[in-house]
């Protein structure tokens, strides 16, 4: 299967037989990086110091002798050697900021930027199938974050709504504002709300504090994407939120969908309604040795997640992430065959970085200030 048909069709493609997966991924991934490797500099000596030419991928086991790319170098001031495309080629700058506050830059020119979109976009309609209805977005909008990864990925929902509200505006978020849309949309259309677990958490609480509930609608979803660790290293657990969903918005939890990625690749892999985020069909999850990059680990071993990503031409798609989790192959109830990935933590040392975590900090320090001031009357008096 072509990279354009597997784009274009993700719900074919995520269910051919598990063999005909493997074959597909390594096709399209191998056709990938002979770009690269023939006109990028940087990539190529890195393909030389390890002995790789694209010819060395015959089968799925050899895509981990691909040269990966850790995210830290993103970070850097001279982060513009990875790119194979051309400055002048770039249309899109996508940033995420950890709580170090050093920016990971991932540059994207228009054929990925297009991958992106389409890719995206036909994956969210085979596993969300939404064509109507209101979204409630408890994250700013890309006219406010218009560099934001989480954000853009966010708003490509907006075009499958018949209506839509973001609720967080110069990074302050009103829980009052958020009810009024839904009590607005009641009856009229069906409801969904997306964001980051820990806006959405903020809400729950919101609600269980007031004493109050929601019915949202039948097919009301809740999306959310952004990691489960708050800034300050709090987890929220996930069997309580999907709880508190039920108990205050009357979603059941097959329709609480968690997503996973990286600013710095096109993967996205959404969660099917039995909580397995699957990968899409042109990328490929390898796991590696956390203390040797070099060694993939077999399927439900734990390490670093690595993202081999078919359809990044700006720069070589090949990401080491800060990441540990594992991949299942094993065949899903929903009827996806190739790969799911499961992230646990980040790893030790590695800054909590991405988009969620910023929001989160920029609102909790703002509230802090907001509480402490001293109302006028009090000083005067």
């Amino acid at each position: 299967m072509q990279l354009e048909t597997m784009l274009g069709s993700a719900g074919r493609a995520l269910r051919v037989p598990q063999d005909a997966w493997e074959s597909n991924v390594t096709s399209v991934i191998r056709t990938a990086v002979a770009p690269h490797f023939a006109g990028n500099d940087f990539f190529r000596a890195q393909c030389d110091a390890a002995g790789f030419v694209p010819d060395d991928i015959v089968e799925r086991a050899d895509l981990a002798k691909i040269p990966l790319l850790p995210v830290s170098m993103f970070k850097r001031q001279d982060a513009h050697v990875l790119l194979t495309a051309g400055l002048d080629e770039i249309e899109l700058e996508v940033r995420s900021t950890g709580t170090g506050g050093i920016p990971s830059v991932a540059r994207r020119d228009s054929a990925t930027i297009s991958n992106a979109v389409i890719g995206i976009t036909s994956s969210y309609r085979d596993f969300f199938e939404i064509s109507k209805g209101a979204g409630l977005f408890l994250c700013p909008s890309t006219a406010e974050a218009p560099e934001m990864g989480m954000v853009k990925v966010f708003n490509i929902l907006n075009g499958m709504f018949d209506d839509h509200a973001y609720v967080v505006r110069d990074y302050a978020f009103d829980p009052n504002e958020a009810m009024e849309y839904l009590q607005r949309w009641q009856g009229i259309m069906t409801r969904h709300i997306i964001g980051p677990p820990f806006l959405i958490n903020r809400f729950l609480r919101f609600l269980e504090f007031e004493g109050r509930s929601l019915d949202l609608d039948p097919d009301s979803m809740v999306i959310m994407l952004g990691g489960w660790k708050r800034f300050n290293g709090e987890s929220i657990s996930r069997d309580e939120f999907n709880g508190k969903v039920q108990t205050y918005l009357g979603v059941p939890a097959d329709r609480v969908r968690d997503m996973y990625g990286l600013i710095e690749s096109n993967m996205v892999a959404i969660e099917c309604e039995h909580h397995r985020k699957h990968v899409p069909p042109w990328c490929y999850v390898s796991i590696r040795d956390v203390t040797d990059a070099g060694t993939e680990l077999a399927p439900g071993q734990t390490g670093a997640i690595a993202i081999l990503d078919a359809t990044n031409s700006a720069y070589p798609g090949y990401i080491l992430s800060d990441d540990i989790g594992e991949v299942d192959e094993t065949p899903c109830a929903c009827g996806r065959s190739g790969q799911s990935v499961h992230f646990r933590r980040r790893r030790q040392g590695a800054e909590l970085g991405c988009c969620a975590v910023s929001i989160e900090k920029f609102i909790e320090s703002r509230e802090i200030v907001d509480e402490c001031r001293i109302p006028v009357d009090v000083q005067a008096g």
